[in-house]
């Protein structure tokens, strides 16, 4: 192969690797303000737990939440256990931050 012909495919590789890394740089920023969005809903949900005397921690709900992960993974070829593990992530941050919340009693209102 000829140099420039290989110097001319590096380049257009290198090219082909920039462009989809800003797409996946786009879809990351799209997925933290995701996060920071569920994780702001949470703290609504936990205002409201505080004000009504509910139990921050709803098994049945994490559960609703857990399977609709599951049946999303298998409908779009991911892997469950994957999702699974994020959501245990997920759900223990929340869990976290709506016990600060709810046990705050001083910011109620």
């Amino acid at each position: 192969m000829k140099e420039s012909t290989k110097s001319a495919e590096l380049e257009s590789s290198a090219r082909e690797l920039a462009n989809l890394r800003d797409e996946l740089d786009g879809i990351d920023d799209r997925l933290l303000e995701d996060v920071r969005a569920r994780i702001e809903v949470c703290t609504r949900i936990a205002v409201v737990k505080r004000k009504h005397a509910i139990p921050v921690m709803q098994p049945l709900r994490v559960g609703a939440v857990h399977e609709h992960a599951h049946g999303y993974a298998l409908d779009h070829d991911l892997s469950p256990k994957f999702l699974h593990d994020l959501y245990d992530l997920l759900i223990a941050e929340t869990c976290r931050l709506e016990d600060l919340i709810v046990e705050d009693s001083s910011g109620q209102g």
